[in-house]
């Protein structure tokens, strides 16, 4: 009867751990995820800037002004 017990509390304990590292787990990749989203869109509107600037030069800088303020908000 205690080697089934001792069993299950190991089995309890294994789960219970595992459960704990996915809780973990997931707040870390919370926390990296808008990290890597804002990441991302910074490099979108850099590269949609570039190809817009190399055919209108002139709204180049208003375009840079503009994306900026829009991304930093």
């Amino acid at each position: 009867m205690t080697t089934t017990a001792t069993a299950a509390k190991r089995i309890e304990y294994r789960i219970t751990r595992e459960l704990v590292q996915r809780r973990e787990g997931a707040a870390e990749q919370e926390r990296i995820t808008p990290w890597a989203d804002r990441l991302i869109a910074v490099g979108a509107v850099t590269v949609g800037l570039l190809i817009l600037g190399s055919y209108v030069e002139e709204l180049l800088w208003a375009a840079v002004a503009a994306a900026t303020v829009f991304t930093l908000r």
